[in-house]
């Protein structure tokens, strides 16, 4: 098995409730397709960088996991079905980064070539 990481943005104005329902939803996609889900974390909600089905802002969470392509590939095909996840990404990990989640930075995203020359980017 392959470490992964998946970040997920769902809608805004979805409830705490909500949130957690889509959240248990993704552990139980993993968990059925032979993944270990190690850690979840929801980083709260966040401005978008750019616009995404017409929405400005979007909570955020991340979820370490265990698995395969075929975990990855059920993972990212219920993410194109639910219609309150509006953006996703999983990345493969190394094993020992598993389980470490670094804390979301609150910056304002980069919207230029100056801005990010300022930050330092390049």
């Amino acid at each position: 098995m392959n470490a992964y990481e998946t970040i997920f943005i769902v809608k805004p104005n979805l409830s705490d409730d909500e949130v957690a329902k889509v959240t248990e939803k993704i552990k139980g996609v993993i968990q059925k397709s032979e993944g270990e889900v190690v850690v979840t974390e929801n980083w709260g909600k966040k401005k978008l960088a750019y616009e995404v089905r017409k929405e400005k802002k979007g909570t955020y969470l991340i979820a370490h996991f265990k698995g395969t392509g075929t975990t990855v590939s059920e993972l990212e095909r219920t993410y194109r079905l639910d219609e309150s996840i509006i953006k996703f990404i999983t990345i493969k990990i190394p094993l020992e980064k598993l389980g470490k989640t670094l804390p979301a930075r609150d910056e304002k995203p980069v919207s230029s070539y100056r801005d990010r020359e300022s930050v330092g980017d390049r």
